[in-house]
């Protein structure tokens, strides 16, 4: 039994609608999330760049330990300048800060990352959305 024109028109519209409709309630998300990134990227609180992690080294001497055995051990901050990585080694009584420091840094980057995420999608979404809604005169 063939369907009729008028519900496969009504089918079309439905689908149209609901399209729509999931389309807007996306954007309210993404701007919900939005709010949620905003107090993490106005934060005042200082913030170093660069991680903190231990790094284990041979110094390279023939006659030193950890020619055959345990390398050296350092905290080491990593941070790029200038398109090069610089490794600095934390002065005693730092470390604790500069992790502190260091994952605010990292907590902002990834806040940032997402935002740029969020928008380019919201732009696509908003572009579709024009496109559903928009009629010719």
């Amino acid at each position: 039994m063939p369907l009729s024109v008028g519900y496969y028109v009504y089918s079309m519209q439905t689908r149209a609608r609901d399209r729509l409709r999931r389309t807007r309630q996306t954007i309210v998300r993404l701007a919900q999330e939005i709010s949620e990134l905003v107090p993490v990227l106005l934060e005042s609180q200082p913030i170093v760049k660069g991680i903190v992690y231990e790094h284990r080294r041979k110094c390279g001497k023939p006659n030193c330990a950890c020619a055959t055995g345990e390398p050296h051990n350092s905290m080491i901050l990593s941070r790029s300048e200038e398109g090069r990585t610089r490794l600095i080694k934390i002065p005693e009584g730092m470390l604790v800060d500069l992790k502190i420091l260091t994952g605010r840094y990292q907590r902002f980057r990834r806040a940032r990352a997402r935002l740029g995420q969020i928008y380019k999608k919201m732009v696509s979404l908003l572009d579709q959305l024009e496109k559903a809604r928009r009629q010719e005169p």
